[in-house]
């Protein structure tokens, strides 16, 4: 039996500023507000939507006793309200395909949390299932509109996609997104193409249903699933053939609708055409690029970004005092290695002078079926440098810097600076194409 999130009351005040209206109020810190003009509050994003009011009736709690206030504020000013960190939702489901189950043990154990919150989906762009949501949660959603969301799909099939996501309780997907859709909630969806289950004519279907949603659809990036070495479901990855496949039928789906909307909708990520050695679309294919995080013109943006930077090469000259001849190694994944190897090979027409070398990181840690920059190690990094002369050619390494998290760490617990002394070379780490000339 599935069971379900036990319903928190009211949030906890972690601090109130003295200049708040909350704080000559009577609020206070430790106390739990409840009710905000007689709406129940259960998350922070309740309580800011329902106190974007003027006037206001709060309903608190401290020590066990509960007492209202009227509280008068400006409106579009700040409530001075701090809220404690709130739990997570977590994941019901056990989806065949989740990266977070094929990852080995050890590591961080902020990495083993596969959330199902909204406000991490709304705030950060993470993907959530509704699986756990039923009526009461969806319509709680479209009550103090929470737009737009990023859904995982996978398949619009209910017992294919209650198979994928290892849950025979999940709800309809479209019965979902259709409420949402009806109370002007919009959302970005994913699939994640798994050979042999959602691909084929279950993957065409799903698109046909997902494009019935009209303007509640952002947009809807499919991409192939990541399997590692730690994986124990049976899963087949994408080959060239799939690969070639998927971008046929997929393509057709999404020119279809480009022309009948006039807008695009429907993408698909980079490593499908690197997977099916096609040419990476241009420009124009990815709209504003609302799946950029999901891997969806990271190459057409690195691409158009060179030819920018190429005109403007060819526009000033090489000064000799602003050419290093410090011998540079520059590290990348698999995928992206024969396309930054074409733009250094260019570059180093328009600055001979250029001493840079471009090695590919086989990801030994996750497996070499693991391609892309995201998820490179340290591991993985030392063992290259180390095959050549461990580093010794090199003034410096320079390397993405995608491998490191907000705190500055890479999936096994390496930040920058320690990176360097293991290699005994100074590392620099790019977010751009920008800072790797710059640099």
């Amino acid at each position: 039996m599935q069971r379900h999130r036990k319903r928190v009351v009211g949030v906890l005040i972690r601090s109130v500023s003295r200049s708040s209206p909350f704080y000559r109020a009577g609020l206070r810190r430790g106390d739990r507000i409840v009710a905000v003009n007689g709406e129940q509050i259960e998350s922070d994003l309740d309580f800011y939507f329902f106190s974007a009011h003027r006037r206001l009736l709060v309903t608190a709690s401290r020590q066990g006793k509960t007492y209202a206030m009227e509280i008068m504020r400006t409106e579009g000013t700040s409530t001075g309200v701090t809220l404690a960190e709130q739990p997570i939702r977590r994941c019901v489901n056990r989806c065949i395909f989740c990266f977070i189950d094929q990852m080995p043990r050890g590591l961080r154990r902020s990495l083993y949390v596969k959330d199902e919150d909204v406000r991490l989906s709304l705030i950060s762009g993470n993907y959530v299932t509704l699986s756990s949501f039923r009526r009461r949660d969806l319509e709680h959603l479209a009550r103090i509109g929470l737009s737009p969301l990023y859904v995982s799909v996978h398949a619009t099939d209910d017992t294919l996609r209650r198979r994928m996501l290892g849950n025979p309780n999940a709800p309809d997907i479209m019965e979902q997104l259709e409420f949402l859709a009806t109370h002007d909630i919009r959302f970005h969806a994913q699939i994640v193409v798994c050979p042999s289950y959602n691909d084929g004519k279950a993957l065409e279907r799903t698109m046909r249903d997902l494009l019935t949603l009209k303007e509640a659809l952002c947009s809807v990036a499919v991409v192939p699933v990541g399997l590692t070495r730690f994986r124990a479901v049976p899963l087949r990855g994408i080959d060239r053939e799939a690969a070639a496949v998927v971008c046929r039928r997929i393509g057709r789906i999404s020119d279809l609708a480009a022309r009948s909307d006039g807008v695009r909708k429907v993408f698909l990520a980079d490593e499908f055409f690197i997977k099916a050695r096609l040419p990476v679309p241009e420009a124009s294919y990815y709209e504003e690029y609302p799946q950029l995080e999901n891997g969806v013109g990271l190459l057409r943006r690195l691409l158009d970004s060179w030819e920018e930077m190429k005109n403007a090469l060819r526009r000033h000259p090489a000064s000799r005092r602003h050419v290093s001849h410090k011998k540079r190694l520059l590290l990348t994944s698999v995928s992206a290695a024969p396309f930054l190897e074409k733009i250094i090979d260019e570059m180093k027409t328009l600055r001979p002078a250029l001493c840079i070398d471009v090695a590919p990181v086989c990801n030994r840690f996750f497996g070499e079926t693991i391609t892309v920059a995201g998820l490179l190690t340290a591991s993985d990094i030392l063992r290259e440098v180390k095959k050549r002369r461990g580093g010794a050619d090199y003034g410096e390494v320079t390397v993405p810097a995608v491998i490191f998290n907000y705190a500055g760490y890479t999936l096994d617990g390496f930040s920058k600076d320690r990176l360097g002394r293991a290699l005994g070379i100074p590392v620099r780490a790019a977010e751009s194409l920008r800072e790797l000339i710059d640099s």
